[in-house]
């Protein structure tokens, strides 16, 4: 069976971790596979699915740290979030859609 997406993905098993308003710390997580506008996270939270963006910052892969102080960090939208048996590290999966944050040609 065919599935018809925009863009293929890739495989990942890079950690990050996901700041969202809906909770009281960062919450680790593991990207599994990625594309130009989206990603699958597996996580040991669940995150609501609405429209209010999440940040997610990439682990130092050496050192196995995250800094929350950085400026690169993706932005997108939860848009969908179920428990996972028997995930790789985490007991939720969620697809996050990416935003574009390039900053706009008019700011000096």
């Amino acid at each position: 069976m065919s599935e018809n997406r925009k863009y293929n993905r890739t495989a990942s098993l890079q950690r990050c971790a996901v700041v969202s308003p809906s909770l009281d710390t960062p919450c680790p997580a593991r990207i599994i596979n990625q594309s130009p506008d989206g990603l699958l996270l597996e996580m040991d939270c669940s995150l609501p699915v609405d429209d209010v963006p999440v940040n997610i910052y990439l682990a130092d892969e050496l050192r196995g740290t995250v800094d929350y102080e950085s400026s690169t960090f993706l932005t997108g939208f939860i848009r969908w979030c179920k428990k996972e048996e028997g995930g790789w590290s985490g007991f939720f999966q969620a697809g996050v859609q990416l935003v574009t944050t390039a900053p706009r040609k008019d700011w000096r």
